[in-house]
């Protein structure tokens, strides 16, 4: 979950902002500060991940803005908006909404490279969210252009993350069968030929990866020992 407080001096703003947040999976309202004073009460109290501050905040004293700025525990990510009183509707709406999932994407990411172990979850960003997908459930990778496409028995969804990067940190999980692919090692049923390709057949979803030739007699080596 992602914790967010708004700093606004105006309720009204707070409001709507809160009815946008609510609207989001995993996207947590903390509460909304008023004034300087109240903002770094509630920074202790409730360790948002993201603070939404107006800008410029007349409430908002130096000796206050300093003190927000040097919580000693942890680093929320500030996103300055001019306003928060019109992000409920229209082209505002969704600048908001991408700013908010941008943050979240580096929270993730950093907290992903602080981590000693692999990840159990990926996360899928949208305008309606964060979905939270267990690594377990995917079968399959592969490179979509500058995107990664990852495939469940049930959907198929675009993720943040590079086919390396993917292949170092899940390589207990999963193998690299093509320069676009990995797959599942528990997924992979069979391979077979058609037409001069070499096809991996995949446990629940429909779709047959190609297999190079140069990872062809690995990937035979490693069925033969499921």
């Amino acid at each position: 979950m992602i914790k967010v407080l708004i700093v606004d001096n105006e309720l009204l703003a707070g409001v709507r902002t809160e009815r946008l947040l609510a609207a989001m999976q995993n996207i947590i309202f903390v509460g909304q500060a008023t004034s300087g004073t109240k903002a770094v009460a509630m920074v202790a109290a409730q360790t948002p991940d993201i603070i939404l501050m107006k800008t410029p905040m007349l409430e908002m004293d130096r000796n206050s803005f300093s003190q927000l700025f040097n919580q000693a525990d942890f680093n929320p990510v500030v996103v300055f908006c001019p306003t928060l009183n019109h992000f409920d509707s229209g082209s505002q709406k969704y600048t908001l909404i991408d700013a908010i999932l941008n943050v979240c994407k580096y929270l993730h990411s950093q907290r992903s490279r602080m981590a000693v172990t692999a990840r159990s979850h990926l996360y899928v960003y949208s305008s309606q969210g964060i979905d939270s997908v267990p690594v377990e459930q995917i079968r399959l990778f592969k490179a979509d252009q500058k995107y990664v496409r990852a495939y469940t028995a049930d959907a198929d969804f675009i993720i943040n993350e590079t086919l390396k990067g993917l292949e170092q940190e899940f390589t207990h999980l999963f193998v690299r069968i093509h320069r676009n692919a990995l797959v599942a090692k528990n997924a992979i049923q069979s391979i077979r030929r058609d037409e001069g390709r070499i096809l991996a057949i995949l446990k629940d979803i429909g779709i047959q990866p190609e297999i190079s030739r140069r990872l062809e007699p690995k990937l035979r080596k490693l069925t033969s020992q499921l």
